[in-house]
This record gives structure tokens, C-alpha cells and sequence, in this order.
């Protein structure tokens, strides 16, 4: 291949699947058992983007009746909005418009793809089956697959060992500062999507190398 890209790195909740409607369904659910209250998907919206730990953290601090629980007990909650999430892990989550259409088009043009996420490795491979898209991948990494995870470069530096790649060959797409971050940490091409998870701050002031309203953008950018 001639292109200036080898392989396209993808983040996957904001990126390639509105995940928001499930993570706060799981969220509410372990929440409702112990009689915390309910949070809006807007607040919900506000808390991902480093993972699941940081997420249930962040909710917890937003009842602010933490106190109430010993350390044993928050544990068992934190366990509880696991088990929940991998029981709607895809129950009312959807792919963002033109991800599968464009992922298909990057595949048949001879591009490798590789997904990177900081959300729980386990749950990585059920979403991406019950889309239909696992196949397009060629590796995926999740939360616990290396010691680090983004904004930190391991995981694309990973790639480039796996692939044989100097880090300007790979582009890596994502929705918020941590994708951004990652990319140019490790010396990536980055562009930033605008519909995604980014704490309500436009991700252009992350200063991605491009930036695009439509997952199918993609296809202007390696042109």
C-alpha cells in the first residue's frame, strides 16, 4: 500500500456506538438497589470516557451519601453496576450513523483496524459481535489489556510493535480529550468526532489533526 496510513484506530463508546442509554441503565440499576437516586443520561454523559471504575466513582460522588457505605459495601455496588451492564451491554445501544457502511469501506481498501477502548476488556468483543462488526478488527484492546490505558500512548505504541508501524502510520479516531491525547503522545495522526462523549467540551479544543461531524469523514481524510 501507498497511503500515507496503515492501520486506523477506533475508540468505541462515543465513537463508533452510543453507549450512553445502557451505562446509565446499569448505572441506575445497581444505584436502585441500595436506594441511591437515579441519574439523567446527561449526567451519566459527563462521567465516561476513563473507564468503568471512574465512571461508577464519579456517580457515587455525585449522591453524596457515599458515607453511608462501608468500603466492603461499595465494592459490592461497584460489582453489581458490573454485572448489569454486562447483562445490557447492547440493550439499547446503537451504532452511530454510517460506522458500519465506513468501517467496510476502510476494510476492503486494504486498511488494518484496530479498536481502543478504555471500557472493561471483557465487554469489548460482545459489543463489537452483537453489531456485527467484530470481524473487521484485527485487534482490540480494552481497559485491561495493557498496564495503561488512554490518554496514555501504550496502547498505540502496542500497535505499532503488533504491526510492524512507525507511529505516523497509524490514524486514530476518537470522541474526547483522552483519544486526542493518546494519539499525540504518541505521535498519531488524530481526528476528533464531534457527536461523542467528550465532558460537554468541544473536542476541536483538544486540537485534533482533523475533525468530523460524520463518522463517514473518515473516507475524505485518508483520500
Amino acid at each position: 500500500m501507498t497511503q500515507q496510513f496503515k492501520l486506523i484506530g477506533f475508540d468505541l463508546d462515543g465513537t463508533l456506538v452510543n453507549s450512553l442509554p445502557d451505562l446509565a441503565l446499569s448505572l441506575n440499576s445497581a444505584f436502585a438497589e441500595v436506594g441511591l437516586p437515579q441519574a439523567s443520561e446527561e449526567l451519566v454523559l459527563t462521567w465516561i470516557g476513563n473507564g468503568a471504575d471512574v465512571l461508577f466513582e464519579k456517580g457515587l460522588a455525585w449522591t453524596e451519601r457515599a458515607e453511608e457505605f462501608t468500603a466492603e459495601q461499595i465494592e459490592q455496588i461497584k460489582k453489581r453496576f458490573g454485572f448489569f451492564y454486562g447483562e445490557n451491554v447492547c440493550n439499547i445501544s446503537k451504532l452511530y450513523p454510517n460506522v458500519k457502511s465506513t468501517l467496510e469501506a476502510l476494510k476492503a481498501k486494504g486498511y488494518t483496524l484496530a479498536v481502543v477502548t478504555n471500557k472493561p476488556t471483557k465487554h469489548v468483543q460482545p459489543v463489537l459481535k452483537a453489531f456485527g462488526i467484530d470481524h473487521l478488527f484485527s485487534e482490540t484492546l480494552g481497559g485491561q489489556s495493557l498496564p495503561a490505558i488512554k490518554p496514555h500512548p501504550a496502547p498505540l505504541y502496542y500497535l505499532c510493535g503488533k504491526f510492524g508501524l512507525y507511529p505516523h502510520e497509524i490514524l486514530f479516531v476518537g470522541d474526547s480529550k483522552n483519544d486526542i491525547l493518546a494519539a499525540k503522545n504518541a505521535g498519531c495522526t488524530s481526528v476528533g468526532l464531534t457527536y461523542g462523549y467528550n465532558y460537554n467540551i468541544p473536542i476541536s479544543d483538544s486540537n485534533p489533526d482533523f475533525v468530523c461531524d460524520d463518522f463517514a469523514g473518515i473516507l475524505e481524510i485518508i483520500k
